[in-house]
C-alpha cells in the first residue's frame, strides 16, 4: 500500500482523532482547574473564582469583539479600487 492510498484511506480518520484528543485534552486541563479550584479553596471561595473567571471571559470576549468591529472600520477599505 504506496502512501497515497494509505492516507486516503486512514489519513482523515488519524487527523479526527488526533483532533479529538486536542480538544478532550483542552476540556481536561479546564475541568481539572475547576476541581483543583473547588476542593483547595473550599467551596464557597472556589466557587466564587470560577464564577469570576466565567464572568470575566463572557464579558472580555464581548469586548474583544467590538474592538473588531471598530478596528475594521479603521484599517479595512471596502470601497472598490478605481
Amino acid at each position: 500500500m504506496d502512501f497515497d492510498l494509505f492516507m486516503e484511506r486512514y489519513g482523515y480518520k488519524i487527523l479526527l482523532a488526533l483532533f479529538g484528543l486536542v480538544v478532550a485534552g483542552m476540556f481536561a486541563i479546564i475541568g481539572i482547574w475547576a476541581y483543583v479550584a473547588l476542593k483547595y479553596l473550599s467551596l464557597l471561595f472556589g466557587g466564587l473564582v470560577l464564577m469570576l473567571v466565567v464572568i470575566r471571559s463572557l464579558v472580555s470576549r464581548r469586548v474583544l469583539d467590538a474592538q473588531a468591529q471598530v478596528f475594521s472600520k479603521y484599517f479595512y477599505d471596502d470601497r472598490r479600487k478605481r
